[in-house]
């Protein structure tokens, strides 16, 4: 039971951490204030 706990903490604390390691989209980088790349489709601050 407690690997159960334990596998369910996590998997809800990866869920929740997911969509800020997905990188960035053209519009939060904007949003933030940093100039989007095209090429590279990097956000340059």
């Amino acid at each position: 039971m407690k690997y159960f706990v334990s596998m369910l903490a996590i998997a809800s604390a990866l869920a929740v951490t997911s969509p800020a390691f997905a990188g960035d989209t053209q519009a939060d980088c904007e949003a933030a204030g940093g100039t989007w790349n095209v090429d590279t489709a990097n956000c340059e601050q």
